[in-house]
């Protein structure tokens, strides 16, 4: 009798699970990449976050990433890629921003204070003595964020932030990508919280590492 009644909890178990698993919908909450990209990691599943510090919409969420991110397990691969496109000069500032950090191996852990530099105090962060008044409070060294910031690689990088958001055909942020075969963002499930990691959990789920295409090796 107790086994069966165990048997009938896991069932229902996952049913339930089953059911949560088909709570979000291809083609309105998410869509098949037009062209899959290689994981940066083999054997890793992989998500990348496309974002921009000017952008509110990617404010509002990063509360939520950040939380969701630090419970991710060792065998997902999470990135940000500051978005560049042609033409929007006023991106450039805030890309270094990102660059320098890392560079220093620091963009986790200073994600939310440049966005809130920018969105909540309206810190002008690309004007460069402002930056580096900021970056001095920080605590950060000031010396090894300008040599990353104004590297003598800097521009290449710059290069290969426009020509990643263009790979991955970002026209609008915060977009996410997951596993290189799947594209979701908070525009798409119409909602500014917690839904969108929920929306990326189950499409972890959809491809499994296994799955996810290495990047080959050069």
């Amino acid at each position: 009798m107790l086994k069966n009644w165990i048997k009938s909890i896991v069932l229902t178990a996952s049913l339930l699970a089953s059911t949560a698993a088909m709570a979000y919908t291809e083609g309105k909450d998410y869509k098949a990449l037009a062209k899959p990209q290689p994981v940066a990691v083999a054997g890793k599943q992989e998500v990348i976050e496309f974002f921009w510090y000017g952008c509110p919409h990617c404010y509002a969420i990063e509360p939520a990433v950040e939380s969701w991110a630090a419970k991710l397990p060792a065998n997902v691969n999470f990135r940000r890629v500051h978005v560049m496109w042609d033409g929007r000069n006023d991106m450039e500032g805030h890309a270094k921003i990102f660059l320098a950090l890392e560079g220093m191996g620091l963009t986790a852990k200073h994600q939310l204070a440049v966005f809130d530099a920018v969105q909540k105090d309206r810190i002008e962060l690309r004007k460069e003595d402002v930056l580096f008044d900021w970056v001095k409070k920080q605590g950060l060294d000031l010396a090894k964020f300008k040599a990353n910031y104004n590297g003598f690689s800097t521009q290449m990088q710059l290069n290969k932030l426009t020509e990643t958001t263009k790979t991955y055909a970002i026209d609008g942020v915060p977009t996410f990508i997951v596993n290189g075969k799947w594209v979701t963002s908070p525009a798409m499930v119409g909602k500014e919280d917690d839904t969108i990691t929920k929306v990326i959990d189950e499409l972890l789920a959809k491809t499994p590492a296994a799955k996810a295409a290495a990047k080959p090796k050069k």
